[in-house]
C-alpha cells in the first residue's frame, strides 16, 4: 500500500526559511497503518545536495531511542525504502515497516552556501493492521451441496487456511487480485451430518501480514444440514 500527501509546511526561525515538506496530512500529526508506505519529500532548496537531507527515526517516549541505529537491534532497511536512499539520506525517502505505536520522524538540513543548519520534527502513529471478515453458510437438506461465504473489508489478495467440523488437516484456498471489499464462495464437498458442523479459519493472510488463531478465538459459522423430508399423505380437510 502506497500513502501519498500534500501538504506544504514552511517555518521562519530567525529570518531563515526552512525546507518546505511534503508530508501526510496536517503539520506535525501523521497517521498510517501498519505495512503502509509512508513518503517523506523536501519540495524546495534545490541546490542542496540530496546528502544533506537526513531523515531520522525515534520511538516516542521519555527516552527516545533511535530505531535506525545501526547498534541496534533493528534493520534500518526494514524502514527507509527506495534504492540508494534506504540509508535514511536523500531528498525524497520512503518509510515502511514499523511496527504499531507512535514514533518521531525528523529531518536535518544544512547547507554550506547558504550557512543554513535546521531540523524539522513530526509525530508519526502507525495504527495496527486489522482483519475485518464476516462468514456465513448455506443451510441444506442432507447430500445437497453447500457453501461458505468469507466477505472482507479490505482489499486482497488473501489466503484463508481453514478446518470443517473435526478435522485435523486443515484446507487452504486463495482469493487472487487485489479487489476492494471482496466475497470469496468455498465449495464443501465433504458429506456433513444432519445438524450444525462448524467451519473454523485458523489462520489469514493479506497483503499485509498473517492472522492466526486458535481455540475459541477462531472466527467461525454453523453449516446446517437438514434431514430429508419423509413422504406423508395429504388430507383434505373437511368442512
Amino acid at each position: 500500500m502506497n500513502n501519498r500527501f500534500a501538504h506544504i509546511i514552511t517555518t521562519v526561525l530567525l529570518g531563515i526559511i526552512l525546507v518546505a515538506l511534503t508530508v501526510e496530512k496536517s503539520a506535525a500529526q501523521i497517521t498510517v497503518h501498519e505495512c503502509d508506505t509512508m513518503t517523506f519529500s523536501v519540495t524546495s532548496r534545490p541546490n542542496i545536495p540530496e546528502t544533506h537531507f537526513v531523515w531520522g527515526i525515534y520511538t516516542a517516549s521519555d527516552q527516545p531511542k533511535d530505531v535506525l541505529d545501526p547498534a541496534g537491534t533493528l534493520d534500518p532497511a526494514l524502514y527507509f525504502v527506495d534504492g540508494m536512499y534506504a540509508s535514511g539520506e536523500g531528498r525524497t525517502v520512503k518509510v515502511t515497516g514499523l511496527a504499531p505505536g507512535k514514533y518521531y520522524v525528523r529531518i536535518h538540513v544544512w547547507d554550506e552556501v547558504s550557512c543554513t543548519d535546521n531540523i524539522e520534527m513530526y509525530v508519526m502513529t502507525v495504527l495496527e493492521s486489522e482483519l475485518v471478515m464476516e462468514m456465513y453458510a448455506d443451510s441444506v437438506c442432507i447430500g445437497e451441496p453447500t457453501n461458505v461465504y468469507i466477505r472482507f473489508t479490505g482489499r486482497g489478495p488473501y489466503e484463508i487456511t481453514y478446518t470443517v467440523g473435526d478435522e485435523l488437516t486443515p484446507s487452504v484456498v486463495n482469493l487472487n487480485g487485489t479487489e476492494v471489499d471482496p466475497e470469496i464462495t468455498i465449495p464443501i464437498n465433504q458429506p456433513l451430518p444432519v445438524g450444525e458442523t462448524t467451519f473454523w479459519v485458523i489462520k489469514v493472510e493479506d497483503n499485509c501480514k498473517a492472522y492466526e488463531y486458535t481455540g475459541d478465538e477462531r472466527p467461525s459459522t454453523g453449516i446446517v444440514i437438514y434431514p430429508k423430508p419423509t413422504q406423508s399423505r395429504i388430507y383434505l380437510k373437511d368442512d
